[in-house]
């Protein structure tokens, strides 16, 4: 065929398919209960509709509205000899009608199924589908009352307490102090004035940032406030994560795995979630909160500091409070927060640490010794997790009195979480998730060499005790000053 006759051909075919001579208008063909469904949907927005029907019922019912032009068919079988221009809704039950209604429809993708559910779908394959099924529907609806009716008991609680007290675990992290901000405008609703402390010290440059950004009253725990508190509540941590003086906890908030003493008036637990922040947003989504420039801000950067931009235990859930909030932050701040990762002074502890590795295949192991603050074994335990070949990290640091050991694994061959509550729960707090981990091991008094001994020990118990010892004599050359340089030494 030349090129002149093709041209016309696709112009004649195209009059027939894909360019719609009325874009406000649609087609529907069949005669189940959906037509009326989606009648009713485009009346709405004034689109004119087309209806194709056997049914005197379907017929005698739309015909109430003037957006309706209805044709009575009497089979399905054949085409009918005014057939407008689509896209085209078949709302037919069978598949086989819907198959040979298709067969004669002109060749466009705009065809929709509108038929009865199966195995949650409601379009049948190779069609599209327009609505959520029912029990898409039902499922989201059962989901969305299980949070309003947690979030009035979370509203209850608040509005009878004189002093509620919410609780961040040490250095709090972005995720804590999101969620933590988040409970608290759930409280002030109610005519509260919650508190937001937290147990430790700040460390990280990025968090302190945060928190001098959002202008909140955030501040580390003082005893009278402890005492004087009638209502604590933990975000992003459990009351067995302090093993000195646990609070007593009346709300705990939290996706980290559940420890064994974990038990409270309040507990919304989801180890599924990657971010506690991707939880509070939920309560303030379904309950029709108020989220400001700031609160956005802290929660967004909660979640994907907690999920490595999404990369990391993310789910369906953390993902769509992403595109809830993205809309919503401080950008020029958030950009601030991510171009500002590593403290010059932490550089030199990450090349020290790389320069003082241990290599057991597909694992690098870190002691630094004595440091000021675990955040030195989070970001160097990021950093050498990037490194080719290795699928999990271990970075391991006396801070004060306390063995502290940072675990990261890619998830795929290792869950690290589980590796350290294995290996160290016993000995201290310990536990994560499959791709991050972390367990803090009380020294009581012990030189930092014998924090050397309590890691390797525990951590390879099935180990050969020769390959151990090895080990352990090279970390504690290393922490001597005098590391070993020949790489069949250090890889162990």
């Amino acid at each position: 065929m030349t090129l002149e006759p093709m041209l016309a051909s696709i112009a004649m075919a195209a009059r027939r398919s894909t360019q719609f001579a009325k874009p406000k208008q649609v087609t529907v063909i069949g005669d189940n209960s959906q037509v009326m469904m989606v009648i009713g949907l485009f009346v709405s927005a004034r689109v004119e509709i087309n209806l194709y029907t056997n049914s005197d019922y379907i017929e005698e019912s739309a015909s109430i509205h003037s957006e309706v032009v209805c044709t009575r068919v009497k089979s399905y079988r054949s085409e009918p000899d005014d057939l407008s221009d689509g896209p085209y809704f078949l709302c037919v039950d069978k598949v086989e009608t819907a198959d040979a209604i298709r067969d004669w429809l002109p060749d466009t993708l705009a065809v929709f199924h509108l038929g009865r559910e199966r195995r949650g779908r409601t379009a049948a394959s190779g069609y599209l589908g327009l609505a959520e099924p029912q029990s898409t529907t039902r499922r989201n609806l059962i989901r969305r009352l299980g949070i309003l009716r947690r979030l009035d008991r979370l509203r209850e609680l608040g509005r009878h307490s004189e002093l509620p007290l919410i609780l961040m675990y040490g250095d709090p992290d972005p995720d804590a102090i999101g969620s933590a901000l988040a409970l608290a405008n759930i409280w002030r609703s109610v005519g509260a004035q919650p508190i937001m402390r937290y147990t430790g010290e700040i460390q990280r440059y990025q968090n302190k940032l945060l928190i001098n950004y959002l202008k909140e009253p955030i501040d580390r725990l003082r005893e009278t406030e402890r005492q004087a508190a009638d209502l604590v509540a933990t975000v992003d941590c459990q009351p067995g994560f302090w093993k000195e003086n646990p609070p007593k906890a009346h709300v705990i908030i939290d996706h980290h795995p559940k420890l064994e003493d974990t038990n409270a008036v309040f507990v919304d637990l989801r180890e599924h979630y990657g971010a506690v922040a991707s939880m509070m947003t939920e309560y303030l989504v379904e309950g029709n909160f108020p989220i400001n420039k700031k609160l956005a801000t802290a929660l967004l950067y909660g979640l994907t500091t907690d999920t490595n931009n999404l990369l990391r235990n993310a789910t369906s859930a953390d993902i769509k409070i992403y595109d809830t909030l993205h809309s919503k932050v401080d950008q020029h701040f958030l950009a601030r927060l991510n171009g500002s990762q590593v403290p010059m002074g932490l550089l030199d502890y990450i090349g020290w640490g790389i320069n003082h590795r241990v290599v057991m295949r597909d694992m690098m192991l870190v002691h630094f010794g004595e440091i000021p603050t675990p955040d030195i074994l989070v970001q160097s335990a990021d950093f050498m997790l990037l490194t080719c070949g290795i699928n999990w990290v271990v970075c391991a640091g006396k801070v004060e009195d306390k063995l502290i050991v940072v675990f990261r694994g890619d998830g795929h061959r290792q869950d690290v979480g589980k590796r350290a509550k294995d290996a160290f729960s016993k000995l201290g707090s310990a536990g994560g998730h499959r791709t991050m981990g972390r367990a803090e091991i009380p020294l009581e008094g012990e030189h930092v060499d014998s924090s050397i001994e309590i890691l390797i020990e525990n951590l390879f118990k099935r180990t050969a005790q020769k390959r151990r010892q090895k080990c352990i004599r090279a970390l504690r050359n290393y922490l001597h000053g005098q590391g070993p340089s020949a790489p069949d030494y250090i890889n162990i």
